[in-house]
């Protein structure tokens, strides 16, 4: 019999590892990619959706007016015309508010800004000056009876912005010198019988962009879960902790009430949080302070966040929870969706950026004291 001819075999191509190597890394770029267009279509859509807002409301303000014929009794100020001095800490503490920041805002809103520490004399910067506010940021540093003075005896109206760190029960003593008080959140707002011509406003500072900011992590920072709250008997923390959903996760916790839970990975107090915020999938917090959300936010990581949070409020841009059945159903599905977890920790981080900057909290200020 004759032999069958062999179909001929088409060559083997071995390739390059340098080639699989490039080809893996496009593929991962491009998913990348793909992921970073779709939330930024998102955030401009809530940018024009947010400006089409204020042009709304701000037409039927004036067509309002209009109708009403009403015209306030007083005129507007323009903040283009003011003159602010700016008192400063001399040594700027970690974690207070970023002066640089407060006063480059205030540049854009006012006429002129002059930035002093607070062991400068007031009084060479009051006399003969005219002067509409005289800001004290932090309350830190403790202001000299000849300040102190040359405060109470200036015509312009006096203003001090607290920090987490100001001790306000200590310094009773001096609000008094002040016509408006802003704290970081509504507890610390003082309650003294002598302070009654004293308006006090909690105003927190935003985070500082330039450290809560997304950003690539090593994988020393990296984790599945991140959990901010104490874990006492009976709290929904509680609960989660025993919770089989978090069996096969790397969890970090920070809190009270966690040594018990030898599994999870505490957090110490000098680890650097901007890196723990990003290195992580998910972030729980119970009961957390205004500033530890908004860090969180601004750092692009999803988080859930209690129902009874002091964070920002009236707001669907962050995800809540009001009970344990709540938290461990919305946990699970916002791991299993990714894109749901990513577009929601963008709508938050766009909400930081266009309604929580430092220019945005300064005009807030400017607005309480001066209409």
């Amino acid at each position: 019999m004759p032999a069958k001819s062999q179909k001929s075999r088409r060559p083997v191509q071995v390739q390059h590892p340098n080639q699989v190597y490039l080809r893996q890394m496009n593929a991962t770029l491009n998913r990348k990619l793909k992921s970073i267009r779709h939330h930024l279509v998102v955030q401009q859509s809530d940018l024009q959706q947010h400006l089409m807002k204020m042009i709304q409301d701000g037409k039927e303000q004036s067509l309002g007016s209009k109708d009403n014929g009403n015209i306030s009794d007083s005129p507007r100020v323009h903040y283009k015309q003011l003159k602010v001095l700016l008192i400063t800490p001399t040594i700027e503490r970690k974690g207070s508010a970023n002066s640089i920041l407060i006063e480059q805002s205030l540049r854009h809103l006012v006429q002129h800004v002059n930035e002093i520490k607070t062991i400068q004399s007031l009084a060479d910067h009051t006399a003969g000056q005219d002067l509409d506010l005289i800001l004290v940021l932090d309350g830190e540093d403790a202001l000299s009876n000849q300040n102190l003075e040359a405060l109470r005896t200036s015509s312009a109206k006096k203003a001090i912005w607290l920090s987490d760190q100001s001790d306000v029960k200590h310094m009773e003593s001096i609000i008094p010198f002040f016509d408006y008080v802003f704290t970081q959140h509504s507890t610390q707002i003082p309650f003294d019988q002598d302070m009654v011509n004293v308006s006090c406003h909690a105003i927190p500072f935003p985070p500082n962009p330039t450290v809560f900011c997304p950003q690539v992590v090593g994988r020393e920072y990296e984790s599945d879960v991140y959990i901010i709250g104490d874990a006492h008997p009976g709290s929904c923390l509680f609960a989660l902790a025993t919770h089989a959903w978090l069996w096969d996760k790397r969890v970090r916790v920070e809190g009270q009430g966690w040594e018990r839970f030898g599994t999870f990975v505490p957090v110490q107090p000098h680890e650097i949080r901007e890196k723990l915020y990003n290195g992580t999938k998910l972030v729980v917090q119970d009961n957390s302070s205004v500033r530890r959300i908004m860090e969180v936010a601004a750092c692009g990581t999803f988080q859930l966040i209690s129902a009874s949070s002091s964070g920002p409020l009236n707001t669907d841009d962050f995800q809540r929870y009001a009970t344990f059945e709540e938290l461990v159903q919305k946990l699970g599905h916002y791991w299993d969706h990714v894109d749901q977890r990513r577009l929601a920790a963008s709508r938050a981080l766009s909400y930081m950026k266009y309604n929580q900057s430092y220019l945005h909290k300064s005009l807030q200020l400017m607005d309480i004291i001066f209409q």
